[in-house]
C-alpha cells in the first residue's frame, strides 16, 4: 500500500517538472497587442498626432488667402459728408510678399482732395513686401515650420506614452504569472500532502506507521492549505491589477484575463545581451528625438529672433485704373508703370538700442544651450540605464541557470528519501523536510523567472521601446 502510495507521489513529481517557456510567448504577445490597440492611454497617445496635424493645418492657415470689405460713411445735417468703401483680396505668399487686389469707391460733399476717385471707382493691383526684416523669416513662415516639427514632436511624445505604458503592462502582467504559477505550485503541493497523509492514515489503521506520523503529515496539509491561502489573495490583487490594463475596443473593461502560462522554465541557451545593438538604439530613443525635436524648434525660433534684430523696411506698390480700366492716361509711348497712375511708399524703422530683439535673441541662445546640455545628460542617463538593465539581466540568466539545477537536484533529494522511505530506510520527517526544500527553491526560482520577464521589459523600455 504504502509503495503505491509514493508512486503515485512521483508521478506527481514528474508531472510537475519544470516546463519551457520561449522569451516571447504568445499569451505576452497577445496581452501587448491588446493593450497597444485598446488601452486609454494608448488612444490617447495617438490624438497626439492628431494634434499636431491641427496645430499644422492652423499654421498654414496663414498663408490663406483673405477678402476683406470696409465702408464707412458721414451724415450730418441732411448732408453726406462723404461715404467711402474697400473690397479686396490680401494673398500672402512665401518670400515676405503679399499681393493685393482691391476696388475702392469714394463719394461726398467733403471728400478730401486725396481722397477723391474716379466716378466708376478705382481698382488697384500691387503687393506689400518687407524686403528688409521679414525678408527671409517671419512669424507665418516660423509657425508653419514650428509646426511640421511638432509633428515630430508628436510622434516621439507617442512613442513615449506608449513605452512608459508597455513597461507598466509587462511588470503588472509578469507579476500576475508568477502570482498565478506560484498557486499552481502551492496546489500541486496540497494534492501531494494530501496523498501522503491519506497514506500513512491507512498505514496507521493497518499497523505500520504510528500514530505520530500521521499528525506529522496532517500538519504538512494545513500549513499547504495555509499557503494557497495566501497564494490566492496575492493572485487575486495582481489580477485587479491587470485588469487596469484590460480593455475592450469599444473602450470599455474587458473583464477576460488572459490565459495563463506555466513559468518555471526558459530556454537552455538565452542569448547574450547584444549591448551595441542597444546602444545605437537609444539614439532614436523617444525621449531623445523628443528633445531633438524642442532643439530644431528654438531654432526656427533663433532664426526669427536673429531677423527681428534687422530694421524694418517695407515697400509698397499699387498699379491705379479708372473704373475697370488700367492706365488711363496712358501716352502714345505706352503706359507709365513705374511713373505715372500708381501708388507707391517705403517705410523704414529702428530702434536705436534694439534692445528687445538682442535681448530675446540672446533668451534663444540660453533656451537652445539649456537643451543641447538636456540632450547629453538624457543621453547618458539611458545609456547608463541601459547597462544596469543589461547587467542584471546578464546577472538574473546565470542565476537562472544556476537555480534551475539546484531545483532538479532538490527534486531528486525528494525522489531519492521516497525510495528510501519505500524501503522503510526513511521518515515521514524526513520526506517532509525534502519537499519543503524542494517547495521553497521552486517559488525562488519562480521568481528568478519573473524578475527576469520584468527586468527583460525594462531593458527595452531603456533602449526606446522595441
Amino acid at each position: 500500500m504504502t509503495q503505491n502510495l509514493f508512486r503515485r507521489i512521483r508521478w506527481l513529481l514528474l508531472l510537475t517538472l519544470p516546463f519551457t517557456l520561449n522569451a516571447q510567448t504568445p499569451e505576452w504577445q497577445d496581452f501587448r497587442r491588446q493593450v497597444l490597440d485598446n488601452h486609454p492611454l494608448a488612444r490617447q497617445s495617438d490624438l497626439f498626432r492628431n494634434q499636431a496635424d491641427q496645430a499644422l493645418l492652423r499654421a498654414k492657415g496663414g498663408f490663406d488667402p483673405k477678402l476683406y470689405s470696409e465702408f464707412y460713411t458721414k451724415n450730418f445735417s441732411g448732408k453726406t459728408y462723404f461715404r467711402y468703401s474697400e473690397t479686396g483680396v490680401k494673398l500672402p505668399t512665401w518670400a515676405g510678399l503679399e499681393l493685393k487686389a482691391a476696388y475702392n469707391t469714394a463719394s461726398g460733399n467733403y471728400l478730401n482732395s486725396e481722397s477723391t476717385l474716379p466716378p466708376n471707382g478705382q481698382p488697384s493691383l500691387g503687393f506689400n513686401w518687407s524686403v528688409g526684416q521679414g525678408l527671409f523669416v517671419d512669424e507665418r513662415r516660423t509657425a508653419l515650420q514650428q509646426a511640421r516639427i511638432g509633428l515630430q514632436a508628436a510622434e516621439a511624445e507617442r512613442d513615449v506614452a506608449r513605452n512608459d505604458l508597455l513597461l507598466d503592462a509587462a511588470k503588472t502582467y509578469w507579476n500576475w504569472v508568477v502570482a498565478e504559477n506560484q498557486l499552481r505550485i502551492f496546489e500541486s503541493a496540497l494534492q501531494q500532502a494530501r496523498i501522503r497523509h491519506e497514506g500513512i492514515c491507512e498505514s496507521y489503521r493497518q499497523g505500520d506507521k504510528p500514530a505520530i506520523d500521521t499528525v506529522e503529515t496532517f500538519i504538512q496539509v494545513q500549513n499547504r492549505l495555509l499557503d494557497i491561502n495566501f497564494a490566492a489573495v496575492d493572485l487575486q490583487n495582481a489580477a485587479l491589477a491587470l485588469r487596469n490594463f484590460l480593455w475592450e475596443t469599444d473602450g470599455t473593461p474587458d473583464p477576460t484575463l488572459p490565459t495563463p502560462v506555466v513559468l518555471e522554465n526558459v530556454p537552455a541557451a538565452l542569448p547574450a545581451t547584444n549591448r551595441a545593438a542597444l546602444l545605437d538604439r537609444i539614439e532614436r530613443h523617444p525621449e531623445l528625438r523628443l528633445y531633438q525635436a524642442k532643439l530644431q524648434n528654438l531654432g526656427a525660433e533663433r532664426r526669427l529672433k536673429n531677423e527681428k534684430r534687422k530694421p524694418v523696411l517695407d515697400l509698397n506698390y499699387n498699379i491705379l485704373g479708372a473704373g475697370w480700366e488700367f492706365f488711363p492716361t496712358a501716352s502714345a509711348d505706352g503706359p507709365g508703370v513705374f511713373a505715372q497712375d500708381i501708388k507707391w511708399g517705403v517705410s523704414f524703422s529702428y530702434p536705436i538700442l534694439n534692445r528687445k530683439a538682442r535681448g530675446d535673441w540672446q533668451i534663444t541662445q540660453v533656451k537652445i544651450a539649456q537643451t543641447e546640455l538636456d540632450i547629453r545628460q538624457k543621453r547618458q542617463v539611458l545609456a547608463t540605464k541601459t547597462g544596469q538593465y543589461a547587467n542584471e539581466l546578464d546577472n538574473l540568466r546565470g542565476q537562472i541557470t544556476l537555480y534551475g539545477n539546484i531545483t532538479d537536484n532538490y527534486r531528486r533529494l525528494l525522489e531519492a528519501e521516497t525510495e528510501k522511505f519505500n524501503q522503510g530506510e526513511s521518515s515521514v520527517f524526513l520526506i517532509n523536510a525534502r519537499e519543503q526544500r524542494w517547495l521553497e527553491a521552486r517559488i525562488k526560482y519562480l521568481k528568478l523567472l519573473g524578475e527576469f520577464r520584468k527586468t527583460e521589459a525594462a531593458l527595452q523600455w531603456a533602449a526606446g521601446g522595441e
